[in-house]
């Protein structure tokens, strides 16, 4: 059922989806203190192996030093190269690729090539910046904060969920794209069904009932689970499903799936057989990046012909998760545009509980930090890099 009845404000105005100084201040407040999944661990297993992105605008490399991980600036202290370029690496130091300078997994400054050339030079004024890192379930999370937040109170009462459906998967694709949209479009995309019916007519054909939704509104998060159950389906399709999830996975809870924003942009979606995760990063008022992580299930059952079957089914899962993707992303820039030219703004139905849910955890994190000067203590450490 749907937490609210009848209709809802919209909180947010049409500025905070283009705004410039919406979204200066945007980052200070919500990303500043944010636990930011940079990687999978499966990028980073062995000592010697890196890992380079972005996380908030902040160019980082996560290194495994002997098993451990540490997240370092990948901005060389020399000429400001980028010590490795972008994706996975191995090598036993972390050397700048233009000039040789090497560090520690400490960000110190470990070898200097051609040091007579640098007569007075001190090393401890050439260290990398060094930031908080932590592994859950299947991936490796920085934080850009000094004194940054536990990663489990981000997660608040999720964090048993999370635990349990992704602590033990297997990754099986990545998909990285760029979109001329403010981030929030997209969330707030992914946490409603209303649009389902026309935009999404071949693959869902219409919405959910109100008592076929499970929605749970906190402040770290929102949550969906689908209560259709599998015999409501086509019998032959209910079956298939059946058989398929009793033939390879261990302990099958036989639900349907479940959709969680994790605020302020992680949008997790998970049943028995399959797991993802989508990453919005906000990249300008206008423009963001998503990362979307599949997963399945690391046991089987059947050995390696489980696994094969596992492998060749997700080809299938694949092309619908990219055909629903397609589906959405053809209309978030008619949003994009409409917002910047509405002189109101909007209104929500029951339905879109979610939408209203999400918008109230920015306006509080905003109103936060205007207030109290939450986010005070992080701000200057993200503007200065």
């Amino acid at each position: 059922m749907f937490v609210n009845s009848g209709q809802l404000p919209h909180l947010l105005t049409p500025e905070a989806y283009f705004d410039q100084g919406w979204y200066d201040r945007e980052q200070k407040a919500i990303f500043a203190d944010v636990w930011h999944p940079i990687c999978r661990t499966a990028d980073v297993p062995q000592h010697g192996d890196r890992f380079a992105g972005m996380v908030n605008a902040v160019p980082v490399v996560i290194v495994n030093r002997n098993g451990s991980l540490f997240a370092l600036e990948n901005i060389c202290a020399h000429r400001h190269s980028e010590i490795v370029s972008c994706g996975k690496s191995k090598g036993e130091q972390l050397r700048c690729q233009i000039h040789g300078w090497e560090y520690d997994e400490a960000g110190r400054l470990a070898h200097l090539p051609d040091g007579r050339s640098f007569v007075g030079i001190k090393a401890q004024d050439y260290c990398l910046k060094t930031y908080a890192v932590e592994s859950a379930g299947p991936f490796v999370f920085v934080n850009l904060c000094s004194s940054p937040s536990p990663l489990e109170l981000q997660f608040g009462a999720f964090a048993p969920e999370f635990h349990r459906y992704y602590d033990n998967l297997r990754p099986i694709f990545a998909i990285t794209q760029e979109h001329p949209v403010n981030w929030k479009i997209v969330c707030e995309n992914s946490v409603e069904s209303y649009h389902v019916p026309l935009v999404h007519k071949e693959s869902f054909a219409d919405h959910r009932l109100e008592e076929l939704h499970d929605h749970r509104l906190e402040p770290e998060f929102s949550r969906y689970g689908d209560l259709m159950p599998f015999e409501a389906e086509q019998k032959w399709t209910a079956y298939a499903f059946r058989f398929y999830i009793w033939l390879l996975i261990q302990n099958p809870s036989y639900a349907r799936f479940t959709h969680v924003h994790l605020y302020p942009n992680m949008l997790l979606y998970f049943l028995d057989f399959y797991a993802d995760v989508r990453i919005v990063v906000p990249l300008g008022p206008e423009r963001c990046r998503i990362t979307t992580w599949g997963f399945v299930p690391r046991t089987v059952h059947g050995g390696l012909l489980g696994r094969w079957l596992q492998d060749l089914s997700m080809l299938v899962f694949e092309r619908m998760v990219r055909k629903i993707a397609d589906e959405d992303i053809t209309h978030w820039p008619p949003v994009q545009e409409g917002l910047k030219h509405s002189r109101h703004r909007g209104i929500l139905s029951a339905r879109e509980e979610r939408v209203h849910a999400f918008q109230k955890y920015v306006i509080g994190r905003m109103d936060q930090a205007t207030d109290a000067g939450a986010a005070g203590r992080c701000s200057a450490e993200l503007t200065g890099l």
